[in-house]
């Protein structure tokens, strides 16, 4: 057993007697604190009243039972045959983390009411800080998610657009030089141009210059600044994009249709032709750009965007912009090029087929993947979640901020939580949360839980990075399988095509049936498939007797374009005409799973098994040669 192995519970709960009594030296641990606070109080529940409870210990009991009764029917995230969701073990630590500071029950929007735990966020957020590539002066905390940290990014995103407007109109409010960053220069332009004021006029009344700007779209809100600029905003995000982006266009005033789609190429990453095209069009007719967001790993496909390539277009721009990576999902493959690129090892897999193993050559996603994520480091914000690729429990996602001059920009006045605003120095150097922050409340545990698990399990090549660099290997293994399987066997008429190689962790897919087939009778296949591997209500089975575990997706006209979409279609053998009618319907798979590697050490092969059962039920649906004698199912066409 690898060290890695001692990180998680296993799939068969190998480590839990251990793990049971961490769980009970921190209950115990607990009840003794709080037996030992003012000991000399006394008790409060005597030996009578404990048994006058007793009956409502048994019904506590009763419905304890029931309710472990229950969660059996969840699903088994922790088993290498769950490959669906962006779920899956979560680490011991974090687990130990959750649970021990849920007793406490702290409430991470102040110092407090979490004096032990704000303070494990901000040590938290600065390992995840770190890892991306930021300083020292950067800002990070933690969110309930993607989707809160999506909408902080875009709401700096557009304050800072505005601050070089405000900046002047402040110098000229306090007889300053005027010396005002440009509208239209570099976000770190124009936070250091707003931090320089303070340094030249007393706090008070340079906030109240601050506050009073025309200029000001805190204050002013949108309609005031964008007449006075006579120019419109613009966010540009790739086809990939989360529906967390347009939610927070909705969230901030901007619109939906503020929002500039970039195309993407073949392998689902955005299309840097079209971005700069798109760039200059939207320069040409006077209207300006809020952020670029760039996805690092996307919810679909598991793609990369060019990062590396989106900074230096920037660097280009007469007109600048905040850029954004929603690295919610993908965040932590960062970790695989920590301190240096650890590389995805042999690009061959050995794999499992009738019983006969063989090696199968894999499509690694070397070079361009690893250049984007070494860019993290360059964009103005980086969206990521500990509670996907960091194995940490729900909920923890994380938002950082290259430059902390973006926290007094995001305060809010709260006396009851802090002391009143202070200069653009002392609030960089606050450490508080709760008054820079779109959440109130938020669970302390959480906090514990990132804290924990980042410190036992390093951010970099010797830790995280191992787990990285498995779950990709596992995808491009499932990749080669589904592609390579018919001509391995020689047995079956189908074929699992692939929309493109895995550019991380996550795999889309469909199955082509033998013959002329129109893409309906296809997508009704695939269909048929994913309710094979699906439990749900309808199929009338326990979760116990389902073998293995998919999700889908679809390709859809009114999201990804003709062009982004033919390369597949021409493997998939439909016609550009049937997709814009129809779409596409696609089984998708995440194997992110920490267990694959050490079943096959012990003689079980899991991608090699769930690839044959998918093919074996792609063959029985449409009644294919190798699978004799087994009736033809209904398939709603």
């Amino acid at each position: 057993m690898t060290e890695t192995s001692a990180w998680f519970a296993g799939p068969k709960g190998e480590n839990g007697d251990w793990f049971t009594g961490c769980i009970g030296r921190i209950l115990q641990d607990y009840y003794g604190w709080r037996r030992n606070y003012f000991p000399e109080d006394g008790l409060v529940i005597d030996a009578e009243s404990r048994r006058a409870g007793e009956a409502f210990q048994d019904r506590f009991d009763d419905r304890l039972f029931e309710l472990l009764a229950k969660l059996k029917a969840d699903f088994p995230f922790q088993s290498p045959r769950y490959a669906a969701h962006m779920v899956s073990e979560q680490t011991l630590p974090a687990i130990a983390g959750y649970l021990a500071a849920m007793l406490y029950n702290p409430n991470n929007v102040t110092s407090e009411a979490a004096p032990v735990t704000v303070r494990l966020e901000l040590e938290a957020a600065r390992m995840i800080s770190r890892m991306v590539g930021y300083g020292d002066d950067s800002w990070s905390h933690l969110t309930s998610g993607g989707t809160i940290a999506n909408i902080e990014a875009l709401w700096m995103a557009r304050t800072v657009k505005y601050l070089p407007l405000v900046v002047g109109d402040m110098r000229r409010r306090l007889g300053l030089p005027a010396t005002a960053p440009v509208f239209g220069c570099h976000p770190e332009v124009a936070l250091k141009g707003f931090a320089a004021v303070f340094d030249e006029a007393p706090t008070s009344i340079v906030i109240r210059a601050y506050l009073d700007s025309e200029h000001n779209v805190v204050e002013r809100g949108f309609a005031n600044v964008l007449e006075k600029i006579g120019s419109r905003p613009t966010v540009l995000a790739p086809e990939t994009q989360h529906y967390s982006i347009k939610k927070a266009l909705d969230v901030l005033g901007l619109g939906r249709r503020s929002l500039v789609t970039i195309r993407v190429d073949d392998e689902f990453r955005m299309d840097m032709e079209d971005l700069a095209y798109q760039l200059d069009r939207i320069d040409r007719r006077g209207d300006h750009v809020l952020a670029v967001v760039s996805v690092i790993g996307t919810t679909e496909e598991g793609a990369i965007d060019p990062l590396d390539k989106i900074v230096r277009l920037r660097e280009e721009q007469v007109q600048s912009f905040w850029i954004h990576a929603d690295a919610a999902y993908g965040g932590y493959l960062r970790t695989v090029t920590l301190p240096d690129r650890i590389g995805l090892g042999q690009p061959s897999a050995t794999v499992q087929v009738d019983g006969k193993k063989i090696d199968v050559p894999l499509k690694l996603p070397v070079g361009d993947s690893c250049d984007a994520l070494e860019a993290l480091g360059k964009c103005d914000s980086v969206t990521i979640d500990p509670h996907k690729l960091g194995y940490v429990p729900y909920p923890a996602g994380a938002i950082c901020f290259r430059s902390d001059i973006v926290k007094p920009l995001a305060r809010q006045d709260a006396p009851y939580i802090e002391d009143g605003v202070g200069d653009v120095k002392s609030e960089r150097q606050s450490e508080s949360v709760g008054v820079y922050i779109l959440e109130g409340s938020k669970p302390g545990a959480a906090a514990a839980a990132v804290w924990l698990s980042h410190t036992l399990i390093p951010l970099d090549k010797s830790g995280h990075g191992l787990l990285m660099q498995d779950s990709i290997r596992n995808a491009c293994e499932l990749h080669a399988l589904l592609e390579q399987y018919p001509s391995i066997t020689g047995k079956t008429e189908v074929q699992a095509v692939p929309i493109c190689a895995p550019g991380s962790n996550i795999l889309c897919f469909a199955f082509r049936g033998g013959g002329a087939r129109t893409l309906k009778e296809q997508n009704s296949l695939n269909r048929a498939i994913y309710d094979r591997f699906n439990h749900s209500k309808k199929s009338g089975k326990h979760v116990t007797e389902q073998a293995f575990f998919l999700s889908r997706t679809s390709l859809n006209p009114g999201q990804y374009s003709l062009s982004t979409v033919s390369s597949f279609l021409n493997r998939f053998g439909v016609l550009p005409s049937e997709y814009e009618q129809e779409g596409v319907f696609l089984l998708r798979s995440v194997l992110m799973n920490p267990w694959y590697s050490e079943a096959k050490r012990r003689g079980s092969f899991f991608v090699s098994d769930l690839v044959d059962s998918l093919y074996r039920t792609a063959a029985e649906l449409i009644d294919c040669p190798f699978l004799i004698g087994v009736d033809k199912p209904t398939i709603d066409s």
